[in-house]
């Protein structure tokens, strides 16, 4: 007697893609009254409960399934993916590792082993399988994409971008699988060739919105303008729509409002708070700490930059500072370490230091838990190495963002945001998520231990021997088209002026740079490039400086520090973000008003003055090194008082029971 023929499940998978999930019920309940025991049809009954979100029912009809036909892939899948769902990516490894063991075939099972595998942590062993699936099935375009995107997370971004390039060229179709191979590619310093990959990601999706925000950024790196001022406002219009996938670091390069910001922020942090819930259930119930007003204050700093890093050159002195006071201190290093001298430095600052660069979310947000804080600071925001999802999780009863990103975090588990009164004005208060804790002088520490050496004679430097020089070392993505042509007026205007900035002599940066220059008019030949240096040799090229040019919409922070403590003078022009107006802050602070211009205007015509008074300027020179003396910006005995201040205000309120509330700290005579 012939096996009665298979059912036709077309209809079925029809009427679910439409949406009809009644017809879709009536019609499998006939089925399923003829064939009980049909694991397609049970399969398919699991389906339409996953559409319906009623994830038990879906679960039950799959483990039917798996009954009645232990050799179709499709339960064993389903059942693990259900499991990753609520965040056991153990159970996941253990049901595919057991369908693997009984002989189920199927490389999607084998690629949902690596990917439970990865989330899990235990990205060796996924790199392992999914390697195993490449040589076993070399045509399958996902098992590469698979594979290129678990090596990226790795840091092996030249493998990385080969898997990737593999998996493109046997199925070119997935926008996304175009901007992951950017993503390596960007990595790895190819920027024209990362561009490229998200050009070609939006050609074949145009609402692939990272690839958009990515592109932009790319644009601004390499000095590509062309186009730009498009690409912008179409960015600018997806982040006023709620379109997700775009990053907010990116974003503060763009000539966006601080609405704007906050509107990217918001729809950034949801998607992490997403990501977040699934490592949830992995994590035991958390309570936060109950304890007398009068108890030790237990403060966390998290970082990916505690090594040769902007964050830690901001922080290790304070941090020294903190460390014999009343605070608690406690390190987490997001980032292994790079074998440089500050890595050990800020790791004997703290009282406590922690290395979690190996933990995976749950286990770090595990980690931060058994620390007992009562605070913690995150010091990366949205910048690489973020752990957002880590403080969606809720590591501590306040959570507060500061220093590492001049934005809002949009987030509603972020409680904080430690300020200053110039960065953060009145006017803009309403465009920040958090509770705003102004400090009383610039929200910004420094080392005030670092000496300012000799740099090399300015030949060995690419200068002339004489003239003018105009820098701004910061990042090649601040240099927008606008800076640039406020940049070739002030050299128009001072013949004998050079144009000082980081960066490869023949990379990509510069060779856009001078091809702006001579469209503009300025010789190309005026715009030297300096490769970066170790920070104390960095630090000293600023003796050959005599005026930092700052830009905008996102200015010199760390960079403008550094130019001040070598006694540089800067000038800037401050916007409406908070990205714009960091170099105002350190120069208010130092009382050097002088310096902030009120346009764009202004900033040309102030730079050009300065750029014919030589005199003038050594004499700004002047007031600036004294300044840096007398003036609380590098004064880090008392921004360690007023940060335990701050500190002190926040946890008091949280102990007392009061929700965070906005405050200023008073100035403190000294």
């Amino acid at each position: 007697m012939s096996a009665s023929p298979r059912p036709d499940l077309t209809e079925v998978d029809r009427l679910l893609a439409r949406g009809d999930h009644r017809a879709a019920y009536e019609r499998l309940a006939v089925l399923l009254r003829a064939r009980p025991r049909d694991g397609r049809v049970l399969c398919a009954m699991g389906r339409l409960y996953l559409a319906l979100g009623q994830h038990a029912d879906a679960e039950q009809a799959y483990q039917r399934a798996q009954q009645f036909e232990p050799r179709l892939a499709e339960p064993w899948q389903a059942l693990a993916a259900l499991r990753t769902h609520h965040g056991d990516a153990e159970g996941a490894v253990a049901i595919y590792r057991r369908a693997i063991g009984q002989g189920v075939t199927s490389p999607d099972l084998q690629l949902g082993l690596v990917v439970a595998l990865a989330d899990a942590g235990r990205r060796d062993e996924a790199a392992v399988e999914a390697a195993r699936v490449v040589v076993e099935v070399p045509s399958n375009a996902r098992a590469w994409r698979v594979l290129g995107e678990l090596l990226a997370t790795l840091g092996r971004q030249a493998d990385a971008v080969a898997a990737l390039e593999r998996s493109v060229a046997l199925d070119p179709r997935p926008a996304e699988v175009h901007h992951n191979l950017g993503l390596a590619l960007d990595a790895s310093g190819e920027r024209a060739r990362a561009a490229q990959a998200m050009s070609a990601a939006l050609e074949r999706d145009p609402e692939c919105w990272p690839a958009l925000a990515q592109l932009v950024f790319l644009k601004r790196q390499l000095a590509d303008w062309d186009g730009l001022d498009a690409l912008s406002a179409r960015l600018r219009g997806a982040v006023r729509d709620g379109r997700p996938g775009i990053t907010p670091f990116s974003f503060l390069s763009e000539p966006a409002t601080p609405d704007e910001q906050l509107s990217c922020a918001r729809t950034w942090a949801r998607l992490r708070q997403l990501d977040a819930g699934r490592a949830a259930p992995r994590l035991a119930h958390w309570q936060p700490p109950r304890r007398p007003a009068d108890a030790p204050i237990r403060v966390g700093f998290a970082s990916s930059g505690f090594h040769n890093h902007p964050t830690a050159l901001l922080v290790v002195d304070l941090v020294e500072r903190l460390r014999d006071g009343p605070l608690v201190t406690h390190g987490f290093a997001t980032a292994p370490d790079d074998g440089g001298a500050l890595r050990p430095r800020i790791a004997r600052a703290f009282r406590h230091f922690d290395d979690v660069s190996t933990l995976d979310h749950a286990s770090m947000a595990r980690r931060m838990r058994e620390a007992d804080l009562d605070v913690v600071f995150d010091l990366r925001g949205y910048g690489g190495g973020a752990i957002t999802e880590v403080f969606a999780l809720r590591v501590a009863p306040l959570q507060v963002n500061w220093l590492a990103y001049p934005g809002t975090s949009g987030a509603p588990f972020i409680d904080y945001l430690l300020a200053d009164a110039w960065v953060v004005p009145p006017a803009e208060r309403a465009s920040y998520s958090e509770a705003v804790v102004r400090l009383p002088h610039a929200f910004q520490p420094s080392d005030a231990t670092r000496i300012i050496g000799d740099p090399p004679a300015r030949s060995q430097c690419g200068l002339p021997d004489s003239g003018l020089v105009l820098a701004s070392f910061n990042n090649g993505y601040k240099f927008t088209p606008e800076v640039f042509a406020a940049w070739a007026r002030i050299l128009r205007e001072l013949p004998d002026a050079v144009l000082w900035l980081l960066g490869a002599d023949q990379g990509e940066l510069a060779c856009g740079l001078r091809r702006h220059a001579a469209a503009s008019g300025v010789d190309p030949l005026r715009l030297r490039f300096q490769p970066k240096l170790p920070h104390l040799q960095y630090l000293a090229l600023y003796r050959h400086v005599d005026l930092f040019l700052d830009t905008w919409p996102y200015g010199a922070h760390t960079t403008a520090s550094d130019a001040l403590w070598a006694g540089c003078p800067v000038l800037t022009w401050p916007g409406r973000t908070y990205a714009s107006r960091v170099a105002g802050s350190l120069l208010h602070t130092l009382g050097l008003d002088e310096l902030i211009a009120g346009s764009v205007e202004d900033y040309v015509a102030r730079a050009v003055t300065l750029g014919r008074d030589r005199e003038g300027l050594g004499a700004l020179r002047i007031r600036v090194a004294d300044a840096r003396r007398i003036s609380p910006l590098f004064d880090m005995p008392r921004f360690a008082a007023d940060f335990t201040s701050a500190v002190r205000s926040m946890v008091g309120r949280q102990r007392a029971g009061l929700p965070p509330a906005d405050f200023d700290l008073p100035v403190v005579p000294r």
